[in-house]
This record gives C-alpha cells, sequence and structure tokens, in this order.
C-alpha cells in the first residue's frame, strides 16, 4: 500500500520555491486515485493539518503558505467526497465524517493564522491575508451549508467567526479586493462576497429546501454574488437584510432600529433582476449550464426554485406572514411515508380499526361524485392501522391547511422535503395526506417537521388506459375541498404520468373517463395532477 502519511510528510519538508513545480505529478496521482484511495489521502491530509493546528511554535510566514498550499492539493479530493455524498453514491454516506473534519480543520487552520498575524504582524505575508481570510469565511460558509444539507441548525461558533474573519477584512482595508479563491478558479471574489454568501443561503429558508436544491442554491450563489454589496451606513428604502457583527447570529430582514455601527446591510435588488432575466432566458431556450445555472438544472424544477428562492430574497417576499394562523395543540399521529404504502393502507381495510361509527364521504364536481368511506369501518378486533414500529410524531401545533410536529430519530432520518405522508390521529379512523414542507433536526435527534395537509379524504381508485383492457393501476384521488382552494387532482406513480392522456378511473362500482391535465406537484414516487372528466359511465 502507498505510503500516505510519507507522501504529506515530504510534501511539507520539500522548500516553498519548489514545492508547487516540484509535486506536479503527486498532483496528478492523487486525482486519478480510486474513491477508497481518495478517501484515505484525503484523511491523512486532514491528520496533517490538525497536527499542524495544535503546534503553536510553527512561524505565521511558514504556516500560512503551508495551509494554503495543503488546502490546494487537497481541493479535488473533497470536491470528490462530496460529490459522491450528494449523489448517494454507494459509498457516499461514509464520507461524511471525513467531508465535515476537514471544513472544520481547514476553518481553524486559517483562524489560527489570522490570529497569529495579528498577535504580531511579520512583514511577506500581506499579499496573502486576502486570501487566507476569504478561504476562511469560504469554510466557515461550508459548514454553515453542510448543517443545512443536514437540516441542523448553523453553529453560533460559526456565525460568530463569519462576522470576526469579515469584520478582519474591513478593518485591514481589503474586503473588497478582488482575488481568486483558488488557482483553478474562473471567477474573481471579495472577502465581502465570501461573506454574504452564507448569510444569503440561510435566508433562501433551507430548511424548506431538497438537499439538491441547497446545493443549486449556493452553486448560483457563487455565481451572482458580485450583485451583492455590503454597506455599513443604513438606506432601509434601498436595503433589505442586515447583520449584527456583535451577535454569533445569521442575517436577517431590515428594520429601521437596527441603527447601529455594529451591523452592516445590503440590497438584493440587482440579484433579483439577474434571477428574473435568467427566468426569463431559460423560458427563451437558453441552455441553463451556459447561463451560469449548473448542469444539474432542469427546466421547469429549476424555474421553480428560481422564483421560490427569488421570492425569498425579495422585499415582497421577506415581509409575507403565515398564510394562516397557527394553534397550538397536543396530539399524537400515526405516520406513513410514501404513496406505495398510502395506497397498500387503503387497499387493505381489514387494517384498519373502527373507533368512530360516523362515516366521512368524500366528493368531487363537475358531474364526477364519489360517494363513500375515505377508510372503510372495520370490526373493533381488526389490528391497528399502523404495526407496533411506525412512526409516531406529536403535534405542536396547526392550522388550516397544516401541522406542525416533532419526533426522534437517528441520525440516518429517512425523511425528505416534498415526501408524501398519511398522517392519522389516535382517536380517528381515517387519514390525512400530507406534503412534508420543513425538516429541523437537533443534534440530540429530535426533529421538528412541517407538513403540509392537502386532503381529508383520500379515496383508493384504479386507473387503466381509456378504451383498452390493459391491466389497471392503483392511485387516489383527491376530492375538491374548501370551494376549490384544495383542487380536485389524483395522486399517481410518476411513470404513469403523461399530460393529456385519457383514463378510465373506477372506483366503488363507479367509472369515468378522465383526462389528465398539469402537474401540481411531483416527486420520486407520486405525482400529484388535476384531471378533466369526459364522461361518466353505467
Amino acid at each position: 500500500m502507498f505510503d500516505f502519511k510519507g507522501l504529506i510528510n515530504a510534501l511539507l519538508r520539500r522548500p516553498a520555491d519548489e514545492g508547487v513545480n516540484d509535486l506536479k505529478s503527486a498532483t496528478i496521482w492523487v486525482q486519478e486515485l480510486p474513491e477508497g484511495d481518495v478517501h484515505q489521502a484525503q484523511a491523512e491530509i486532514i491528520k496533517t493539518v490538525a497536527a499542524l493546528n495544535a503546534n503553536q511554535k510553527i512561524q505565521t510566514r511558514e504556516r500560512i503558505r503551508t495551509i494554503l498550499y495543503l488546502d490546494d492539493k487537497a481541493q479535488r479530493l473533497q470536491e470528490t467526497l462530496c460529490r459522491n455524498y450528494l449523489h448517494d453514491s454507494a459509498f457516499g454516506r461514509h464520507y461524511l465524517p471525513t467531508i465535515l473534519s476537514f471544513w472544520s480543520e481547514m476553518a481553524s487552520a486559517y483562524k489560527t493564522c489570522l490570529r497569529h498575524y495579528a498577535q504580531k504582524p511579520v512583514r511577506g505575508v500581506a499579499d496573502e491575508l486576502p486570501k487566507v481570510t476569504a478561504r476562511g469565511i469560504h469554510y466557515y460558509a461550508m459548514l454553515a451549508k453542510w448543517s443545512h444539507i443536514r437540516y441542523l441548525p448553523v453553529d453560533s461558533r460559526v456565525w460568530r467567526n463569519l462576522h470576526r474573519f469579515y469584520l478582519f477584512a474591513e478593518t485591514e482595508g481589503f474586503a473588497d479586493t478582488q482575488i481568486k479563491l483558488y488557482s483553478n478558479s474562473s471567477r474573481q471574489t471579495t472577502c465581502a462576497q465570501q461573506y454574504l454568501h452564507p448569510l444569503m443561503l440561510q435566508l433562501a429558508a433551507p430548511e424548506s429546501l431538497l438537499v439538491q436544491q441547497i446545493d443549486l442554491v449556493d452553486h448560483w450563489l457563487d455565481q451572482w454574488s458580485d450583485l451583492l454589496v455590503v454597506e455599513r451606513q443604513i438606506r432601509p428604502h434601498r436595503q433589505l437584510f442586515a447583520a449584527n457583527l456583535d451577535e454569533p447570529k445569521p442575517g436577517k430582514k431590515l428594520r429601521r432600529n437596527m441603527i447601529d455601527a455594529k451591523y452592516r446591510y445590503w440590497s438584493t435588488d440587482a440579484l433579483i433582476e439577474r434571477i428574473e432575466q435568467a427566468m426569463e432566458q431559460v423560458r427563451d431556450g437558453a441552455v441553463p449550464a451556459k447561463l451560469g445555472l449548473g448542469e444539474e438544472f432542469r427546466a421547469q424544477s429549476g424555474l421553480d426554485l428560481l422564483e421560490t428562492i427569488a421570492n425569498r430574497w425579495s422585499r415582497e417576499g421577506a415581509s409575507i406572514t403565515r398564510k394562516h394562523e397557527r394553534t397550538s395543540r397536543q396530539k399524537t399521529v400515526h405516520v406513513i411515508q410514501g404513496l406505495p404504502a398510502i395506497v397498500d393502507k387503503l387497499a387493505h381495510p381489514e387494517k384498519l380499526r373502527s373507533r368512530r361509527r360516523k362515516i366521512t364521504s368524500g366528493s368531487g364536481n363537475t358531474g364526477f361524485e364519489i360517494i363513500g368511506p375515505t377508510v372503510p369501518a372495520s370490526p373493533d378486533t381488526s389490528p391497528e392501522l399502523f404495526e407496533a414500529n411506525a412512526l409516531e410524531w406529536h403535534i405542536e401545533n396547526e392550522s388550516q391547511y397544516g401541522i406542525g410536529a416533532k419526533f426522534f430519530s437517528d441520525i440516518n432520518l429517512k425523511l425528505s422535503i416534498g415526501e408524501l405522508v398519511g398522517l392519522r390521529l389516535e382517536d380517528q379512523t381515517r387519514f390525512v395526506i400530507g406534503i412534508v414542507r420543513r425538516i429541523q433536526k437537533n443534534l440530540d435527534g429530535q426533529v421538528y417537521v412541517g407538513v403540509e395537509t392537502i386532503n381529508q379524504t383520500p379515496i383508493l381508485v384504479q386507473l387503466r388506459e381509456a378504451g383498452t383492457d390493459t391491466d389497471a393501476f392503483d392511485a387516489i384521488y383527491l376530492p375538491e375541498a374548501d370551494n376549490g382552494v384544495i383542487p380536485r387532482c389524483v395522486l399517481i406513480p410518476p411513470e404513469r404520468f403523461q399530460s393529456e392522456q385519457d383514463l378510465r378511473l373506477e372506483a366503488q362500482g363507479k367509472s369515468f373517463t378522465i383526462r389528465l391535465k398539469n402537474v401540481l406537484e411531483t416527486n420520486e414516487d407520486y405525482t400529484r395532477a388535476k384531471f378533466g372528466v369526459l364522461a361518466k359511465h353505467n
């Protein structure tokens, strides 16, 4: 096996003036390592950086040059590990501790460099200070981002260090100095732009975004951060957000009482204008990747995400309050996840136990009606709706169209934004269909979840291609409710959906020909689509 530790030690022993040139072949070799070796090589670099951080006797100049050098060598390795984690590859999940350790040790390394310089300024490093500071900000921003990716709160120490790094750059007079963060960077940046990046990502409400969406928004901020400017003078009619450099907290919407030398302010007008331009260009047929939107951008879902974050970063969106008043509640709700599991429960009424004799009916409109129980009643001796190991959440509050709940889970939480869930209160036989909109976790394992309830009367139906004898497949019909506030629609497997397709819908002895219309929402295991009724059959 190759001696990784010997390689790193050899790199550190090389003369500074020949290190980069002499290590060209080693760099190429590291980039071509198989995944397992890349992981091990990065682990060895992390150990070396940790040892450097613990060694207080290294001269400031040598410390800075060594850390910058090791950082450069580790970039491709870290990119590979992160890519595997985000793409959920076979080994990706095992890389998380190494990924987090690298962000943490490198952030500490740059913090140590600046602390030593502040205590005893030395010649020969002034030109490197903007890069050292910007990279330190970048790594604390990565710690914040990867907290979002795991739906964990950002540690207050991360916000404190971000503020302190930026204040150092401002005090030293290079907060707006243009630099390349890395030699292979295609764009220039500044400490101020790097500082606003994590603040803006936090303001995008990442707790309500998918992991892939968080990564995509982070990429957009890389592309468009030059449209954001930090200001020390308050201009409430022009600026929208502010951050308090004395508080270990993220930025927030600007209030008129935020007038103090400790505040920094910024506007998003130019950024919103750029997002709107990008949306218009995509609709006109431009290639998203050429607009800086990323290789992962997909037309409709990408446009929806752009519109969502533009709203959250705009003056109008930042001022929106909750649509529906929340009321505190203390209830226990049983939960099933995913369309297949919900269909299974509706298809097997013998698994339900009736706790109430009153039957709830579901109905539609436009000549389309199914009368019958959402969840058929069964004898009291039937087994419970949910097995003993089923999920159990505790509702804390509810509104007209949603609930806020909490539960405990291990680190491998199998719940995602946009996931379909069935919710049944302990004292009811029927269950509500909902979609997960927000996830927040604590390190102690407590998870807070926000669910939008989209229907209280789900009905199992069978669909088949109209005019054929093809095999039917199960789907769920959600009747219109609240005078159209909740639209009539069907939940079907994504692979079965085809816009404008005619299907025969059968349920409870009734039959209809319907035509699928526009998609309201789609996820890995379901598509929620509107439909029109073409005919009713006897």
